[in-house]
Order: C-alpha cells, then structure tokens, then sequence
C-alpha cells in the first residue's frame, strides 16, 4: 500500500500469461538527485511545488537575471526549462493565456525542445481546444517520437474521443516503457507521474481481480511513491494516490495520502478540490464548498472545481445554483464531459428536458462513446432519486465502455435502493473485479452475502425482509401493523403504490448503514429509498424506540415519493411524514418557536431543505422538521382540506415550489411565506410555554459579573444556585441570604435556600420560604415543582394538584407537571383523571413503554378492552419480545371476544418462554374452547397434565371440556 515501504523496480520487461504487460519487483536502484531540469531551478521548482508561486516567478526571474550578467550562462535549455516552469506558475493560477504566450515564445526560440509543445498540448486539453493539442504533439512527436509528456497527452485525447482501444494500446506503451528504461525514468518524477497514470487506465483496462488489484497496488508503491523519493517536493504522487483510493470510497485512506499532498502544497486546486469530492461522498457538504471555493481563490478558472460545486449544491438540493456551475465548467473547457454532464443532470433536474437533451448532444458529438458523461450522469441523478433516468445513464456508461467500474457500480446502488438485489448481485461481483479498491461495491457484496440468509414474509401490500434467526417475530408484527395503517395512508394522499413495497430489517445498525449507503455509518434507524424501507432491527439498538412510528414515517416517504415521481422536496415529504406520526408537536419544538417566531431566526421555503441536509447550528434540524410541519398546516387552514393534495400533484407534474404554490392557490410565493410568519405568530399565542429566563452563564463570567456587581440580588441568587448544584452547600447559604436580603422573595435565591432546609430535614421551614416566594401569575418552574412536591410529600394532594394544574396552564405540555398531577391523582385514587395523565405523558413520549405498559394494565383490570388492547400494542410497538405484554394483549382480546387473535398472542407469549408457561396455556385452551374449537383445547389441557398432573386450573378446564358434548 502506499503507507507501506516503497518498491523500486528494475527495467526488465515481462508478460502475464494473457499478454497482459507487467511490472516486475527486482532490488532498489540508486537515486540520482539531479532533476530533468537544470540544477540552477531546483529552488524555483520547490517554491512552485510548495504553492509559492509568486516566490517561484522572483526566483525565476533572479535566475534569468544572474544567469544573463555571464556570457554563455543563459542557454537555450535553461530558457526552456525556466519557460515551463513559469507557464506552470501560470496555469496554476488559471492564467491560461499567459502560460500559452510564454511556451510559444520559449518554443520559437528552442525549437528542437518537445517539451514546450508538449506541456502547450497539456493546456489546449485543459481548455477543450483539441485541435492546438493535435498540433502540439505533433511538433512535440516529431523531435522526439518517445517524448512521455506528448504521449501522454495523445492517450488522453485518443480516451476523450472515444477512441478507447487505442488509448489502451497508447498506455500499454508506457508500461513497456518503463520496464525497458527504468533506471531513467526512476530519477525524473514528473516521468514517473505520466507512467503511473498511463499504467493505471490500462491495467482498469486490461487486468481484473486479485491481478488488477496486485498492479494497481504496484503502481502506488513502485510509481507514486518512488516519484516522491525522486522528488521530495513532488505533491502530485500522494495525491494521485489519494484520488486513486478516492474513487473506490476509501475515503480513510484518501484523506491520509491527500493530507500528505496538502502538506507538501496547500494551495493545490487540485488538491482542494479533491479533498471537496471526499467531503462529498461523506457528506461534509460546507466543508467541501469551503474546499472548492479556495480552490477558486487560486484558480478562477478550475473547471473541476465549478464541478464540485455543482455536485454539492445538487446534493443540498439547490439546483439553480448547481446549473449556474455547471454552466461555469462548461465555459471553462466546453470539451469537458464531467462538465457537460453536469448541467445535463441540473437541467433534469430543473425540469428542462430539452437542456438535458442538448447538454447530451453536446457530449456525444464530443465522443460518440462518452462513458464517463453517462456514469457522471447517472450518480447525480441517482442521487436525487431519478431512478429511470439515472438507470438509463448507467447503461449507457457501461454499454459505451463494458470494463469501467463506476456504472456497475452506481447501478448497482440504484437496483438496491429500489429493492432489485439480485440484480445488483451480479453488478458489484462485476465491479469489485474490475476495481477491487472499490470499498463501497465490497461492502455492498458483504451487505448481499449477509441478506442470503433473510427471509421474506409477505402480505398483501408488503414484503417484510428479515433475518429469521433474529428478527422473524419482529417481521410479523410489523407486517400486521403496515397493513392496518396502508388504507389511512394511501386514501389520505390518494395514491397506491403499484407494487409491494419492501420494508428491510437489517440485523445490527452496522448492516443497515451498508445496506443503505455502501459505507459504515448512517445517523439514523431509518431510511427510505422510495421504493425500499430499510431499518436497523430495533433489537439490536441500545435504546428500544418506536418502531410502528419510524415505519409510519417511513412509508409516508414510499407513498409521497413516488405519487410525485420524486419530484417532491425534501421539506414537503418530512413535513407530511411528521404529520402523519400523529404525535402532539414535542416540547422542544414549542421551545424553539418561542425563542425564533419573535426574532424571525426562521428557515423559509428558499433555505428549508438545507435545515435538513446542512444545518448551520444543532437546532436547524430540528426547526426544518417543526417548520415543514407547520408550512403543511398552514396550507390546510388557508386554503383548505385538499391544499396537501394539491401540491402533491403539482411536484407530480414537475413544478417547482414556486410555479407549485402559484398554480395550487393563485398567489405568489412572496405572498405565500408572508402569510405563513402571521400564521407561526398565531401559533405563538396558543402556546404557553415559557422560555428559561435564567440565562446560562459560565462559572467564571458569572464571577466577574457579581464581583462587578456585588449588591445585584439576581446575580447573587444565582451563584448560590451554581454553588448547591455542586453541592457546595455552605458556599451557597451566604449568597442565598444575601440575595434574599437585597430582594425578599427573590424566586431562586429562595429556591436554594428552601432545598438547604430540605437537606437538614426541615420540610416545614422550606415551605415557609417558598411559599411566599411564587407568584401565581408567573410562577417560576424551580419553585412551583418544588412547592407541589413538598405539598405531595406532606399530604395535602389538594394543594399539590392546584399547584401542579398552575404550572401546567403556563405549560400545558410539559410532562413534569403531568407526571406530578398523575401522581396526585393515583393517591387520590382518581382513576379516570390518572390514566388520561398517562394518555398523555405517552403522547409526549413515543418510545416510553412503561407508561404504556401501566396504561394497558390499569384498563384490563378495569375491563376496557379495547383500550386496553390499544396500549398493549403500542408497548409491542417498542419491545415486542416481552412477553408479559403479549399475555396483557391476550386477555384483552379475550375481553373482548376476539378469540382467535387472542389464541395468537398467547402463542407467541408461550414462544417467548414466559415465566409460568402453564398459567398461560390454560388461558390459551380457554380462548380455544370459547372460540369452538373443542379438540384443541383438549390437547393444550392434556399437554399441561403431562408436565404438571396437579395443575388445579387445568383439572378443572379438563373437567368442564369433557362435560361438553359438542362444540360450542
């Protein structure tokens, strides 16, 4: 690897047993420190190296200078050389003009040099101009046929015109090349950078497996790394390196070699715009816009650059933006197919299909085989979900060149996202032997080796895939309750999926993050694809959640997605998932509200889906999901029940939000979102909920503060609170005193000192603080909570409930307070007000199975069923392996006369090796015998007998059972 020790190689040229050119591994040969260049440059050549390039361009010029005082110094060579490395200079600041102008001068006065022409042909290709590029290696090859420099650039253009055989064959060159004329091209770097680029694109072409992997690797180790010992200062052979690794998503291996590039010269464009592309496959999108716009910085004119930004701003879903750069890469080379591929996927994107068309004319008519176009083409719509066009890119690709992994592999991905996996099977085989660096097509054969074993359970609308030695009765549960929720969602958005839709579970959140992306880590339980759900078993998580709700959420993004063809954004699709859970808006969200309506620190339909994709600050996430709700509702109460539906069918017809919002409800999105902050304003005013009043402070600015200000009573009140949080009880007395002192009743001066009284036992005198320190109008949380608990503990449920109920006016939903009323209730044995407290607290808490499992209990023993029915469920919507729970649900369905699903779950409580497994079949042979089926009674009494003849329940179900003549 290239970490590892560098190979040197020796000239001897052989033959794999196809005819396949190889390198072959011989002892190191000496390095000669001498460069191509004269000696009198090297500095020169290190600044530029190193990114200096206005240090490089003075000491060229010293050079030039020193070197014309001497007669005879100044030769040809030496102009020549100082030429190149200033056209250089040049081009690296995107002066592309000047380079040229100073590599035809310098060739006019050397003529005989291939190296001018050559490097002049390398910048007509940078630019598209292909016919100055022909031109110059002409020249260039007719000095010197050999010249690598030229070569290289007539295999490059032979591959960008399509001409692929021939590339090859031009690449094959270099190999034997180097094997014949090793220790010579050894001392040069910059020879040994074109021989391992040329070797690369032939052994892709020409080796598979475990030998293009052994030459790829020889390639690092004996090429890359032998040019960095040529050259110390050579930062291109770390990153060809990294970039090599890059395209197989080794993102750790790539960021390590292009951190020694960046280390060597920061100022690369290449470098940055490389090290933007592994930002992007990790989703660091800020971090890679930072790269490719200091890459900018140094060259305006770096197409590769603007294409990084396209790529980026696709991915946030700005796709405008992401026109517009695409539109720039053009400009800079309109030879560039990455370029052209660009603005062919913002143009679908954009719903501008004629511009797609002609963005694709344009990349045919450049090469009648533009693979690299289609594969470009594919990942970016791919990535936005345009299955069908994507899919057709990817076969273009690898229809137009059969041995490129990157089309395999990206269609590979799609088939998994829309459940074809055994199609991509053999895709990912294909491509990890046509690239076995490829970290994503491995993983994803691991991810389908694993699926193997899974298996499917099916129902009419679903296929839930699951591993059965894990996760079976998980997969049945699950199945049950997507089929119970299909017809509510699918008549609230109007539209049936046209197949089953696949809902994975996969074993361990390891697997799922495969599963989903090819990489090791997603950060989530959940995701949709559209066509396919995938989830982390909830088995296999540390903290259990809610499944039933992630799987409501999930399928509201199948239905959605695909009723708009995803065309959908991504803030409508969350805002009708969240509205679909049917869970009460949460607290925090209230929280924010209040803190950001006033301030209108608000996301809006121009930065919304960025909340999702690219928060700015911890809480954007969050506010995305809160606002796309509210946007949803908003759009209800202004312009009726079918607003949501409408839109929908707009996205379906490929509007954007813009042209949506006009078409659906005749007002401009100006209009629109005006509207929409008076309505967040009246949603203000139904929430009570009072922001923390007591900002926070660090210790040792609080300190300076109250040192600044000794006799303020707040700031006192809160250094005794900092000091008894720590408990340090006896610091924090004289501050709560003396706060006390400059401000009677102060609320959390009080509060401290109320707890100091608790600590030593004296509840009596707390209260004595306390209680004339609440003001009943705004009362402070610490003080009331306390207050209520003091009033609880000494019996007065009266008082506590009244206060409890106080604190909960100003904060209806918080569930401290109803958890405090719900302990009030339950000692007043106020059943009916204490399970609507629970009701609540469960509402508040979606992944709470204890309040449910209460819930499911109380109203069994109260004999509400259905209710009791009700909660069961939900606490097997968190764990369904308990299996108490399964016998609570049991005897509520027994309840209610629903035998034959009661007879199910004491089944599977009896699977799940409930304690006292025989208490459980008796109820078991009950259900069956109420439900008629006398015979089978019969047998799950008898079984009982065997194992415990003096069951006393089970003798006297036997007795009842053979005193029926008939089945009822």
């Amino acid at each position: 690897m290239a970490y590892g020790i560098v190979m040197a190689v020796v000239a001897i040229l052989t033959q794999a047993p196809d005819g396949r050119v190889q390198f072959e591994k011989t002892r190191p040969a000496a390095a000669d420190p001498g460069t191509a260049s004269p000696s009198v440059l090297k500095e020169a050549r290190r600044l530029l190296n190193n990114g200096r390039y206005a240090e490089a361009e003075e000491a060229l010029a010293a050079v030039e200078s020193s070197a014309g005082k001497e007669p005879g110094k100044l030769t040809p060579t030496l102009r020549s050389s100082m030429a190149i490395l200033r056209a250089e200079s040049q081009s690296s600041q995107g002066e592309y003009g000047k380079a040229i102008e100073t590599l035809k001068a310098a060739e006019s006065a050397d003529p005989a040099n291939p190296h001018l022409p050559a490097r002049l042909a390398e910048i007509a290709i940078t630019r598209g101009d292909w016919d100055a590029a022909d031109a110059a290696i002409a020249r260039a090859r007719k000095i010197d046929t050999d010249d690598l420099a030229a070569r290289w650039a007539e295999a490059r253009l032979l591959d960008l015109r399509g001409e692929t055989e021939k590339a090859v064959a031009a690449c094959k060159w270099f190999v034997e090349r180097y094997n014949l004329r090793q220790a010579e091209i050894a001392r040069d770097a910059e020879a040994l950078l074109i021989v391992g680029q040329a070797s690369e694109r032939y052994y892709r072409a020409s080796a598979r497996g475990e030998e293009l992997a052994e030459s790829l690797n020889d390639v690092i180790n004996q090429v890359y790394d032998a040019a960095l010992r040529a050259d110390p200062d050579c930062w291109r052979a770390p990153w060809l390196e990294g970039r090599l690794f890059l395209s197989g998503y080794n993102e750790r291996a790539a960021a390590r070699e292009l951190a020694r590039a960046q280390e060597i010269n920061p100022l690369s464009p290449e470098i940055l715009v490389t090290l933007g592309q592994n930002d992007l496959q990790g989703y660091k999108l800020a971090a890679g816009r930072s790269k490719a716009e200091r890459a900018l910085e140094v060259n305006p004119h770096y197409a590769p650059a603007y294409i990084l930004l396209a790529d980026l701003n696709i991915s946030d879903e700005r796709f405008v933006d992401a026109h517009d750069a695409a539109r720039k890469a053009v400009a800079e080379n309109p030879r560039d197919i990455e370029a052209l591929a660009r603005l062919a996927a913002t143009a679908r994107l954009l719903v501008d299909p004629i511009g797609a068309t002609a963005a694709e004319l344009a990349a045919t008519a450049i090469n009648p085989r533009p693979a690299a176009f289609y594969a470009a083409l594919g990942e970016r719509l791919a990535d936005r979900r345009k299955y069908h066009s994507a899919e057709r890119a990817f076969l273009l690709a690898a229809a137009a060149d059969p041995l490129r992994a990157d089309a395999p592999i990206g269609l590979g991905m799609l088939y998994m996202q829309v459940g074809r996996e055994a199609e991509a099977r053999t895709l990912f085989d294909a491509a990890f032997a046509a690239d076995p660096f490829n970290v994503r097509a491995d993983n994803m054969m691991k991810v389908l080796r694993h699926m193997s074993a899974y298996t499917p359970i099916e129902s009419k609308h679903y296929t839930v895939v699951v591993d059965p030695t894990q996760d079976e009765l998980l997969g049945r549960y699950m199945s049950k309750y997507l089929e119970s929720i299909y017809a509510t969602l699918t008549s609230r958005f109007g539209y049936v999926p046209p197949e089953r839709t696949k809902i994975e579970i996969m074993k361990d959140h390891q697997w799922f993050s495969g599963r989903t992306i090819g990489l090791p880590f997603v950060p989530t339980v959940g995701a949709c694809t559209g066509r396919v759900v995938a989830l982390a078993s909830p088995k296999a998580t540390r903290q259990p959640f809610n499944w039933a709700r992630v799987l409501t959420h999930e399928v509201t993004h199948v239905i959605t997605l695909q009723q708009t063809e995803f065309n959908i954004p991504h803030w409508y699709t969350e805002a009708l998932a969240v509205e679909s859970e049917g869970y009460p808006r949460p607290q925090e969200w209230n929280k924010m509200l209040l803190e950001r309506v006033p301030t209108r620190k608000l996301l809006n339909l121009d930065n919304i889906n960025l909340g999702f994709i690219r928060p700015k600050e911890p809480e954007d996430r969050s506010m995305a999901y809160c606002q796309a709700q509210l946007y949803a509702r908003y759009m209800l109460k202004r312009f009726g029940e079918d607003a949501l539906i409408k839109m929908l069918m707009a996205y379906r017809r490929g509007l954007t939000t813009d042209r949506a919002i006009a078409a659906c409800f005749g007002v401009e999105k100006a209009d629109f979102e005006k509207e929409y902050l008076a309505y967040l304003d009246e949603v203000l005013q139904t929430i009570r909920t009072r922001v923390n009043e007591e900002k926070p402070l660090k210790f040792s600015d609080l300190e300076r503060r109250l040192k600044a200000k000794p006799e303020d009573p707040d700031l006192n009140a809160q250094m005794a609170y900092e000091f008894f949080a720590r408990r340090s009880y006896k610091e924090a007395r004289p501050f709560a005193d003396k706060a006390l002192k400059l401000k009677p009743h102060q609320p959390l001066a009080s509060y401290v000192k109320a707890r100091l009284l608790q600590v030593i036992g004296d509840d009596a005198a707390a209260l004595a603080v306390l209680e004339p320190s609440l003001d009943p109008k705004r009362p402070n949380e610490r003080v009331i909570d306390l207050l209520a608990e003091l009033k609880l503990k000494d019996g007065d449920l009266a008082e506590a409930e009244r206060l409890y109920e106080m604190a909960r006016k100003d904060d209806p939903y918080h569930s401290k307070w109803i958890a405090g009323l719900a302990r009030v209730h339950l000692r007043q044995k106020q059943t009916a007000k204490f399970l609507d407290d629970l009701a609540m607290l469960a509402a508040n808490d979606a992944d709470d199975i204890k309040v449910r499992s209460v819930l499911a209990e109380k109203h069994l023993a109260l004999g509400h069923f259905d209710q009791a029915a009700k909660w069961a469920r939900e606490c097997l919507y968190i764990d369904v392996y308990g299996p108490t729970t399964h016998v609570v649900l049991a005897d509520a369905l027994v309840g209610g006369k629903k035998y034959a699903e009661a007879i199910e779950e004491y089944q599977t409580a009896i699977e799940l090796k409930i304690r006292k497994p025989n208490d459980v079949r008796v109820k078991l042979a009950r259900a069956q015998l109420e439900k008629g089926d006398r015979a089978a009674a019969k047998e799950t009494v008898e079984g009982i007998l065997r194992e415990d003849a003096e069951h006393p329940e089970a003798k006297t179900l036997r007795e009842e059972i053979e005193k029926e003549k008939s089945p009822k």
